[in-house]
């Protein structure tokens, strides 16, 4: 998935990069490069090989930007959001682009592969082993002309170090769904502040009574006399100058409120010098009075006053101050109330806090108590939160303030209120340094500039201290905690934030402050360091700064009237003279606080795990509030925003945390920022955000944010950066969910930008950028979804026809996105009224161009599909029943034999209703009409013609639905029912059942349920009769999607017909109705539909009677003719000729058409079928119910909740994938350099060496083994698949394919061997599974599955079911059997790219392709026949060689034919009567051959083919029990080996006899030959025995002679 993504990725252009899961389409230049490989430059090459060599390849950056970089010398803001370059390029729009190439990119072993040219090893020297003339012989040998393909050291190199993973991608690994337990509401955290207050009024309580100390305290001299930096005792020089005490404690009042107001000016500060309790009393009250339930901040100086008392009380004064009076917490705490901020500086003010929640807990048991008395009080008003208070004290119980005369007396108030001033105190107090020591205490208070100025050295200071105190907090506190401190009240917070200064300070002089809620000591955080760093700066520029700010004052003051102004005029000042008044910046050096703090963050990113398993993951990082500080500088805010942006690309956790911390506002703030550098990032940030919190709506309402990404994704307009797209697909995800279940949002939209959808529609041209195609879909989708505006707008430019193009786009994603806004379209005005008749016929023809999405390769489009149709067949309920009734009608009159009336509606098929024209595919809505509210007046109105139109045979005279967009959608949902995914089956299924639900609550319901039982009667007693003669695992019921009967008690008891009102009487109320209908809709499919039922195909049907007994045959479109019946025996089953056999027409049989008269073990139980991903059953509780609901949008909103901008886990050099990886590639490349020198000797040497036996349960029909691993795949004559390590001789996983009875698989194959392989199968009824972690049956899943063939036409007595052939290197799938066309499926693209006719009536038995350039493959036909076809040309044009003659060419059924994909590329064919040959794509004749045996000789002799991959040999499996070996070259028969058996072979009546070749002993015919692709090992299987035999060529004698250190140990013995 990552390998095909970056080019989706931005230009590093100071914005960001991310990848997405899809390709680009871009066309390469023309070169040398074959279609199907990736040109990578020779940087990637020297890089793979220093992989290859242990070295680990380099990810940070590629070399070009690194070189773009150096020459730019750009800041590294510009490239904060850079992603780490690797050395890939996109493929060719016509290539594979979802492939995913894996890392690391390591070079194989040289092979014969590179032999075409001057192929170098590793270390750039050329190859000079001991076979290199015969390399030359071989290559001048070489078929069909091929040996020029490898002479390009190009493409030899992309041969040998390109790797393509195919179904891999995320849509395979979840089956486009969230996980089952996602909620997005478990995402995101609480993170708004629901309980927000406020700090609105507050009381400065100030009991100094100066001059007259306390009875309990006893001051030293000197001591600490300053409150709030004012002297309350002057020196007596100045006492007599006229200041009192009552000026001086004015002016510590005046003092205490401006340094409060500098941390919050909204709050209404109140005064109170000396209080006495009646001043206390009255004002508080009246605060907390208008205050209502907002917080009361009281602060508390008791230096002039005895200490609080153990019993909780605080003291205050009398009315002539001659007398401390004490106050009771109590009281107090009534008084203020509840929530409350409370300041205690004053000694033993731990035991203060302490008594007060004592007093607090007495307020709550009161309240409590009378809250029970009086119940009626609770609905009065909101009760007193007692609870809610806050506490900072100076310090614990029972100690005393410092009295160090260097600090202030309120040294706590000086931390709270004045921190900067009292940190520089502390700073220079405890260090004494060189370069700050002519600076004195009063002159560190002086620092130049403003607190609320960032740019001058005090508000440069404050700033770091803010950032740092919140940082400690962050990393120290609870998140709860931080959060309700911190976050919740401005003030609250400042005075937190100031009290960890509080606590570094105080500290050193022995005192402890406290606080409630308690939070841990601080003090030694290495944060600190930092600060002290910051403070020493500042003060070590102190004296200059002095000096700056007075020359700036000096130069400042202007003479209103000097000397030389006559009359005392005012001299006009210049335009210089005035700037030089106006106040000038500062000349310092600015702190690098910042700075170092941000490059500590992104050291922090650039090591921080991803993926959710690994060690570390989750762990916040410690700057991330400094990163919140640093939004608000201009300086750093690029590129904080774009390291912020690389964290919040961790995912959810991350976005969590940042939105905790408080990261929204600034954001919020930032959309009125106009500055094009900022859009990127915030697009970004955006994205992100709302992919985890949707709640965000309003906010974006608020102000028009939305506007800011309208704008962007308006083609009109840009960004800075040179790859718009991915971040114009961002803001369509933005707008998307700012319109998601928002209809203010969605007006709000289309208010601002009308042009909005024309701008999405252009997006959709876009080839280049799926990811902006796909999210405008969706865009659209939820911009109209329930929104009549929307959708009218969106009809007058034809929105729906221009969204209904992409449905054959080349990704998956876009194609579902196309039908999830389409889904939207049509669901948009239902139950509105009377339907526009034009939009109801846009509709139509809307739905009847999706209907060839029926048969689309991704489950996901499919799975879409089904919503689309449960929307449409809801708001047009009423037509579908009437086509469902129908369709029923003709079911009945099909299985029944009666003519369907060939003049009904007239040669077109048109009829014209009474009320309304229905040919044109809509009728009159007195017919039919739409919404589930109206379900049974519009069942009733819509048969209404019918229904009084019936005969007494319930046979209507005219079809209202025939040939009507109705009809087709039914039939094709009845189609999916039946899907091979068990998701879609499920989708479909559901409609089904709600679909016959409404019919049987129709009028017409009782005629319905009688025609149902009649069917259900008939199919009872077919397959009575044919279950008869099938064994016990075909009589057993299929999975859910398969049945071939619904589950019934006896026929008898059918037949009776109880009063339970029918069969389906009991049924018809149940979720499984779906289920029942499979059986019994087989007919009267159009050539363009798949079949609605069809459990079988009629190659299946005529194979099962063959085989003794299955299923009848489907029944026929048009009633049996006489000449028809006479040709059905008496049974009812299909004959397939009369017996005995000619010689002749057993030579046009499969080979295996008579293996059921040979007896062998029984079959093995049912195996377990593998489950998709995420997948639920349905409920069958659980009354069925449309529209469905789809959870692509959430599936698809999933790709901004993921890592983007890094490579995945599998990409980085260390981690566990990739250590993996890279182990197995070198294991790949060992065991080809170990077995590339056998390939000559084994050509030579006998294989008759055993090497293996073990027993796998059933007679093996298909067998393959994977390329490195030591894995054997066997298949048996139904649907159990075996998973076999053939060298420990055990079995790994068994599993059902899942195909349904009456059919099995007919093909095996690996994909993505070079990795972590997958295992494709076919099976006989057209479908392809491909599966995942096969080889555990714990982890086994379906990746995919789809109906390659959707008609499986039945030659005249021939059948092969489904054969297909793999290319790895294109991503291609040739797919062929009882069809006239090879279909050729894109399996990135998850599309079939075309039809090729056969140009032959027979069917295909074999398939095998060019492995290297993937343009020509080779077909075998049932009449023995072979060709030709390259894929470059047209398709009708595209056989370019047919081998077609019978008297020199092959006469009977091709049993195999495979085109090597080394050695000398040799094309071999076998006939089932023993021919072997051996072509040149060049030659009309074969170029070698093996006879076929003559007239008398027995038939279908040879029973299969295996063409070793590099080897100069094949493998022929007989009807005699022998595997023979001939080598290609010379065609000498190299051994011949008969498997050992279990069973006893018995004398007389053996299959040649039944085939009229005369008597002899029975053998078990050999079913099934495999040899390894590389090592010299082959497997294979009989007929009546379930066991597998290995043998190997006996080369070890050569391996020791050449030199090359013989065959590796892992595979010997």
């Amino acid at each position: 998935m990552r390998g095909a993504t970056d080019g989706l990725l931005p230009e590093p252009v100071g914005g960001l990069r991310s990848k997405h899961p899809q390709p680009v389409l871009d066309i390469l230049p023309s070169s040398n490069v074959q279609e199907g490989t990736i040109a990578e430059g020779s940087q990637n090459r020297s890089r793979a090989s220093l992989a290859a060599n242990g070295h680990h390849p380099v990810h940070s950056q590629g070399n070009e930007h690194a070189n773009s970089e150096s020459d730019e010398d750009e800041d590294d803001e510009d490239d904060g959001l850079h992603m780490p370059q690797q050395q890939r390029q996109r493929r060719p729009t016509s290539d594979l682009s979802q492939a995913r190439q894996v890392r690391p990119n390591l070079s194989p072993a040289t092979s014969e592969l590179q032999q075409g040219g001057r192929a170098r090893t590793r270390d750039g020297q050329q190859r000079t082993d001991g076979v290199k003339d015969k390399d030359k012989d071989n290559q001048s040998r070489m078929r069909h002309g091929w040996e020029m393909q490898l002479e390009s050291q190009e493409q030899a190199t992309l041969l040998s170090q390109t790797f393509f993973m195919y179904f891999e991608d995320k849509r395979h690994e979840t089956a486009g769904n969230p996980p089952p337990d996602y909620d997005p509401k478990n995402d995101v955290s609480e993170w708004r502040m629901k309980d927000r207050l406020k700090t609105v009024s507050a009381i400065l309580a100030v009991c100094l009574n100066v001059g007259v100390d306390p009875p309990d305290v006893i001051k030293p001299n000197p001591c600490a006399r300053l409150e709030c930096w004012v002297d309350p005792l002057p020196p007596e020089g100045a006492a007599q100058g006229g200041q009192s005490s009552n000026n001086t404690n004015a002016q510590i009042g005046k003092n205490l409120q401006s340094q409060y107001e500098n941390l919050s000016l909204r709050t209404r500060y109140k005064l109170v010098l000396d209080p006495t309790i009646e001043e206390l009393k009255r004002f508080t009250t009246n605060l907390r009075r208008t205050s209502h339930q907002e917080r009361i901040l009281f602060h508390y100086n008791g230096h002039g006053v005895p200490k609080p008392t153990g019993s909780g009380e605080v003291w205050c004064f009398n009315r002539s101050y001659t007398q401390y009076i004490p106050i009771s917490l109590y009281d107090l705490c009534d008084w203020v109330g509840a929530p409350g901020l409370w300041v205690w500086d004053c000694s033993n003010a731990g035991g203060i806090i302490k008594g007060f929640l004592e007093g607090v807990a007495k307020h709550s048991q009161n309240q409590a108590e009378n809250m029970r008395r009086e119940p009626g009080r609770a609905q009065q008003g909101p009760q007193t939160r007692w609870e809610d208070c806050i506490h900072l004290a100076a310090c614990r119980e029972n100690e005393v303030l410092p009295t160090n005369p260097q600090l202030s007396a309120d040294v706590f108030t000086s931390c709270l209120t004045t921190p900067i001033a009292m940190a520089v105190r502390f700073f220079l107090l405890q260090n004494p340094l060189p370069s700050t020591n002519t600076i004195s205490l009063d002159t560190a208070r002086n620092i130049p500039g403003k607190v609320s100025e960032r740019r001058t050295p005090l508000g440069e200071l404050n700033w770091i201290f803010t950032a740092i105190t919140d940082t400690i907090a962050w990393n120290c506190l609870s998140k709860p905690l931080f959060k309700k401190l911190f976050r919740q009240d401005l003030m609250v917070a400042a005075l937190f934030r100031n009290f960890l200064l509080a606590q570094r300070v105080m500290r050193i002089y022995h005192c402890h402050p406290v606080s409630y809620p308690a939070i841990p000591d601080t003090h030694n955080h290495p944060l600190w360091q930092s600060w002290d760093l910051a403070v020493e700066m500042i003060l070590a520029q102190l004296p200059k700064l002095v000096e700056q700010q007075k020359a700036h004052e000096a130069a400042n003051e202007v003479p209103q009237n000097p000397n030389n102004a006559p009359n005392g005029s005012a001299v006009q000042q210049t335009p210089q003279q005035a700037s030089q008044q106006m106040p000038q910046e500062l000349e310092y050096i600015h702190s690098d606080f910042f700075a170092d703090q941000l490059s500590a963050f992104e050291v922090y990113l650039s090591s921080a795990p991803a993926n959710a398993g690994a060690s570390g993951y989750g762990k916040p990082p410690e700057q991330l509030p400094i990163v919140l500080q640093v939004l608000l500088s201009q300086v750093h805010r690029l590129r904080a925003l774009i390291l912020l942006s690389k964290f919040l690309d961790l995912g959810p956790w991350a976005v969590n945390l940042a939105l905790s911390i408080g990261i929204f506002p600034y954001v919020l703030k930032l959309l009125q920022s106009q500055a094009l550098e900022l859009k990127p990032p915030m697009v970004f940030i955006w994205a992100r955000i709302l992919a985890v919190d949707q709640s965000c709506q309003s906010d974006l309402l608020k102000d028009a944010g939305f506007t800011y990404f309208t704008a962007i994704l308006n083609s009109a307009t840009g960004i800075p950066l040179g790859n718009v797209a991915e971040h114009r697909a961002m803001c369509a995800f933005v707008i998307a969910m700012f319109c998601k279940d928002f209809r203010p949002g969605r007006q709000a939209v289309l208010d601002a930008n009308p042009d909005i959808i024309e701008s999405c529609l252009q997006h959709l041209l876009d080839m280049e950028n799926p990811l902006l195609r796909q999210f405008s879909c969706l865009c659209l989708g939820h911009l109209w979804k329930d929104f009549p505006p929307a959708k009218a707008v969106g009809l007058s430019c034809q929105a729906h026809a221009r969204v209904r193009d992409r449905s054959h786009d080349p990704v998956p994603e876009v194609r579902a996105a196309c039908l999830h806004a389409l889904t939207a379209f049509v669901g948009t005005g239902v139950g509105e009224g009377t339907l526009d008749p034009a939009v109801v016929l846009e509709e139509e023809t809307l739905a009847s161009v999706l209907l060839a999405m029926g048969m689309d390769g991704s489950i996901m489009v499919r799975k879409e599909l089904t919503v689309f149709y449960s929307g449409f067949m809801k708001k047009y309920e009423g037509r579908v029943v009437v086509a469902a009734w129908e369709q029923l009608l003709e079911e009945r009159d099909k299985r029944f034999g009666v003519e369907d009336g060939e003049g009904e509606g007239g040669p077109s098929g048109e009829v014209e209703a009474e009320n309304g024209t229905v040919g044109n595919g809509h009728a009159d809505e007195s017919q039919g009409a739409a919404g589930g509210a109206h379900r049974q007046r519009s069942a009733s109105a819509a048969t209404a013609d019918t229904a009084t139109s019936l005969d007494s045979n319930l046979r209507p005279t005219k079809r209202l639905s025939k040939k009507t967009i109705y009809r087709a959608m039914w039939r094709q949902i009845l189609s999916m029912s039946a899907d091979p995914h068990p998701e879609v089956a499920k989708n479909a299924s559901i409609v089904v059942d709600y679909i016959f639900n409404s019919l049987l609550d129709s009028p017409l319901g009782e005629h319905a349920n009688s025609i149902l039982d009649e069917l259900v009667v008939t199919g009872l007693a077919r397959d009575q009769a044919n279950l008869s003669g099938v064994d016990g695992l075909s009589k057993q019921r299929s999975r859910d999607a398969r049945p071939h009967t619904p589950p019934s008690p006896s026929a008898a008891s059918t037949l009776s017909k109880q009063d339970t009102g029918g069969y389906f009487g009991t049924l018809s109320r149940t979720a499984s109705m779906a289920f029942m209908m499979k059986s019994l809709f087989g007919g009267g499919r159009t050539p363009t539909e798949p079949s609605a039922d069809a459990p079988t195909s009629p190659a299946q049907s005529q194979r099962n009677s063959l085989v003794g007994g299955g299923p009848a045959i489907p029944y026929r479109s048009r009633p049996l003719t006489p000449g028809d019946a006479a040709m059905l025996p008496p049974d009812g089953q299909t004959p397939y000729k009369s017996r005995p056999l000619t010689p002749a027409d057993a030579a046009m049989l499969p080979p295996d058409a008579m293996d059921h008269k040979i007896k062998g073990p029984p079959h093995q139980a049912q195996a377990k079928v593998p489950v998709s991903p995420n997948f639920t059953e349905r409920d069958p509780t659980q009354a069925p119910q449309i529209p469905l609901q789809s959870n692509f949008f959430t599936w698809s909103s999933s790709y901004f909740r993921e890592p983007q901008m890094r490579p995945s886990e599998s990409d980085e050099p260390g981690s566990l994938d990739y250590n993996e990886r890279l182990w197995r590639r070198n294991r790949n490349d060992k065991i080809i350099a170990s077995t590339q020198p056998l390939k000559d000797a084994a050509g030579s040497r006998p294989w008759d060496v055993p090497c293996g036996y073990f027993g796998i349960g059933a007679a093996p029909v298909k067998m393959v083994f994977h390329q490195f691993e030591n894995h054997l795949v066997t298949s048996d004559d139904r649907d159990s698949i075996a998973v076999w390590d053939w060298k420990a001789q055990k079995q790994l996983c068994r599993f059902s394919n899942g195909n349904p009875p009456g059919s099995r698989v007919t093909e095996l194959r690996f994909i993505n061997e070079d990795d972590q392989a997958m295992l494709m199968t076919g099976s006989s009824d057209g479908v392809i599974r491909v599966f995942r972690n096969y080889d555990n049956p714990n982890t086994i899943t379906l990746a995919t599955a789809f109906r390659a063939l959707s008609d499986l036409i039945a030659s005249t007595t021939r059948h092969a079911g489904l054969v297909f052939a793999w290319q790895q290197g294109q991503g291609r799938v040739l797919v062929a059997g009882d069809d006239r066309v090879i279909r050729v499926w894109q399996a990135g693209h998850e599309l079939g790219l075309a039809d090729i006719p056969a140009r032959s009536g027979s069917c295909i038995t074999s398939l095998t392709s060019d492995q290297v350039e993937g343009h020509v493959f080779v077909a075998g036909f049932g009449n023995g026949s072979l060709r030709a076809y390259d894929q470059r040309l047209p398709p009708r044009d595209s056989m370019t060689m047919a081998w077609v003659d019978r008297k020199t060419d092959h006469r009977s059924w091709i049993v195999g034919v495979h085109l090597q994909r080394g050695g000398l590329r040799e094309l071999v064919s076998a006939e089932s009567n023993g021919g072997v040959r051996l072509w040149d794509l060049r030659q009309r004749g074969s170029v070698a051959a093996l006879p076929s045996p003559g007239p008398k000789s027995p038939s279908r002799s040879l029973r299969s083919l295996s063409v070793h991959e590099h080897a100069p040999l094949f493998a022929t499996g007989s009807a005699d029990h022998t595997i023979r070996v001939y080598n290609t070259s010379t065609l000498r028969q190299l051994s011949s080996a008969e498997p050992y058996m279990s069973y006893l072979r018995i004398a007389g009546g053996g299959l040649g006899a039944s085939l009229g070749g005369g008597g002899g002993p029975r053998n078990a015919p050999i079913t099934a030959t495999a040899l390894h692709p590389h090592r010299m090992m082959l497997a294979c299987g009989a007929v009546n025995d379930g066991h597998v035999n290995l043998f190997r060529c006996d080369v070890e004698s050569y391996a020791g002679k050449s030199g090359d250190g013989g065959v590796v140990e892992e595979w010997r013995g």
